[in-house]
């Protein structure tokens, strides 16, 4: 993995609802593209609309990717993920 994560804002988009949250950012293996990190500080109750949910993240600076949960939500304040697509930053 890269040296250091980076901490943007974001928000998660799940169905119709936009959920504010704090996002470490990194690339797991630059040479293929592969990128994930950490979404923190997840409002308390969110881990149900999350559980099965196709969910897609967009940073402030604009663009938005699907990204795949990689832990089980269960009430958790932090949970891993991996994006799909392009790296967005």
């Amino acid at each position: 993995m890269a040296d250091h994560l980076r901490s943007e804002d974001g928000w998660l988009l799940v169905g119709d609802q936009q959920i504010a949250v704090e996002v470490d950012l990194g690339m797991f293996l630059p040479a293929t593209g592969l990128w994930g990190g950490v979404l923190c500080n997840l409002p308390p109750g969110l881990a149900d609309t999350l559980r099965g949910a196709e969910v897609h993240l967009r940073l402030q600076t604009g663009p938005v990717r699907q990204i795949r949960l990689l832990t089980d939500p269960h009430d958790e304040s932090s949970v891993t993920f991996l994006g799909k697509g392009t790296a967005p930053f």
